[in-house]
Parts: structure tokens; sequence; C-alpha cells
């Protein structure tokens, strides 16, 4: 007997979970009303894309440091887009990937990073971007078919440390 009472309760507190499980389940979603807050452009006197030599990005990675975080670099990395800047650090992450990072003065002291990698045949890449934590838009150094590139881009789904 007390086992039929026993599954009995069980039993009920199934069905009650069961249909209370379908009443949340009928309501809505609660619609979220939140927009991605708009912030100035950096770069809005760049073109949208532009290229660079990759001579240009070779000598970045050449620059003298004299190890006090004050090394002063000026360059040109394409026709109108000049940087100024102090060289923060030069990191080899492994022997086939080195990179450095700029604060670019000329750029509200945008960070630009570009990371140079060696491939398995010997070949190498680089790759980089130029972003600042409060500006929306932001320079991605691209690779396409061996000439490099910067792209302007949207900073939305980007994350800036």
């Amino acid at each position: 007997m007390k086992l039929l009472h026993l599954q009995w309760i069980i039993i009920s507190l199934l069905l009650v979970q069961k249909s209370t499980a379908q009443d949340t389940s009928a309501t809505q979603p609660i619609p979220l009303n939140q927009h991605p807050v708009e912030k100035p452009a950096l770069f809005a006197q760049l073109p949208n894309k532009f290229s660079c030599s990759p001579a240009t990005i070779i000598n970045l990675f050449s620059v003298k440091l004299n190890g006090l975080h004050t090394d002063l670099l000026s360059a040109d990395l394409a026709e109108g887009f000049h940087i100024e800047g102090i060289v923060l650090t030069r990191v080899a992450i492994s022997p086939q990937q080195y990179n450095i990072n700029i604060r670019c003065t000329n750029y509200q002291n945008a960070l630009l990073n570009i990371c140079r990698i060696t491939l398995a045949d010997g070949t190498v890449k680089y790759t980089g971007r130029l972003v600042h934590p409060d500006y929306g838009d932001l320079l991605q150094l691209q690779e396409e078919n061996g000439q490099y590139s910067f792209i302007k881009q949207k900073k939305l789904l980007t994350m800036v440390e």
C-alpha cells in the first residue's frame, strides 16, 4: 500500500512538472531593446581599402630598440597613410611567430599590432590591425594574392584589450 501511495505521489509530481514546463514554453521571450553604442570613426579620412607594400611592413620589424619604451617610429605604410608612434614591444611568441606593438600617437594612441608568421614552407605572412577602444572602426591588415592591404572595418564584434 505504501508503495502504491509513493508511486501516486511521483506520478503527480511528474504531471505537475510537465504542465509547468508547457506553460513556460508558451510565453513569449522578452525582447532585447539594446542597441550597439555608436562610436566616432577614427579612420574616416582614409579609404575603405588601400594597399601596403610588404617591404614597408618588413621595415617595421627592423626598427632598433633601446629597451626604454621610448623608441620613436615614423613610417609611411601606404600612400596617404603615415603613422608616428612608440614601439611598445617586439615579442617572439615562437620561432615561427613574431609580434610588434606600436602606439600610434597620430591616431589618438591607437594600437598597431602586426604579427609575422613563418609557415612550414618558409614563406612569411603578415597579419595585423590598428584599433582604439574608444572608436567604432579599425584597420585590418590582410593578404590577398601576395598583396597586402589595410581594410577599414566597423568594430562591432572585435574585442580590444
